[in-house]
């Protein structure tokens, strides 16, 4: 990858849009508290933060290490924002199902980023592989239909007119 990365405001989006969501998850599956409102509200900030940075940083030479450092940092970001917000039973410190929770929720998320990726990118080469032959193609001109002529009829051009003059009313008394 470049510096000049076409898919890094897409990377950027998938690293907060995923970090928020995986570390609430983690953090609740790892025995913590559902997250408050404010919490996500908070959480979704600073995950949202983490991805426009990592949309702005251009790719190192390993760009997978890069990812899961980025990844790893959200989560930690997160679940001290998550234990400091709403004060969790077991304070700011890492049991080990949480920790564990938290490094698989890492790996997943640089896995699914990465296929995304990868996927876009053969999506990306066979339209640039298609579209030119799209454009190859060569269109009769005698065989598509000339455009209908348009007639208008004469009159007054409002939707509805409201003038008075015409021979419109209620019926006659014949009585």
């Amino acid at each position: 990858m470049s510096a000049t990365d076409e898919f890094a405001p897409l990377r950027g989006a998938s690293v907060g849009t995923l970090s928020a969501l995986v570390t609430a998850t983690a953090h609740t599956f790892g025995g913590g508290m559902f997250p408050s409102d404010a919490a996500v509200v908070l959480l979704v900030l600073v995950c949202a933060a983490v991805g426009c940075a990592a949309s702005a940083v251009p790719t190192a030479v390993a760009p997978r290490t890069q990812l899961l450092v980025v990844l790893a940092t959200a989560q930690a970001i997160g679940h001290l924002l998550l234990t400091a917000v709403d004060g969790h039973h077991h304070g700011s410190m890492l049991t080990p199902p949480m920790l564990a929770a938290h490094a698989v929720a890492v790996l997943v998320g640089a896995l699914a980023i990465r296929g995304a990726e990868h996927g876009i990118r053969r999506a990306v080469t066979s339209l640039r592989r298609a579209l030119p032959l799209l454009a190859a193609l060569v269109i009769d001109d005698n065989r598509i239909a000339t455009p209908l002529p348009v007639y208008r009829i004469p009159g007054s051009t409002l939707l509805l007119d409201l003038s008075g003059c015409g021979n419109r009313g209620p019926p006659a008394r014949t009585a």
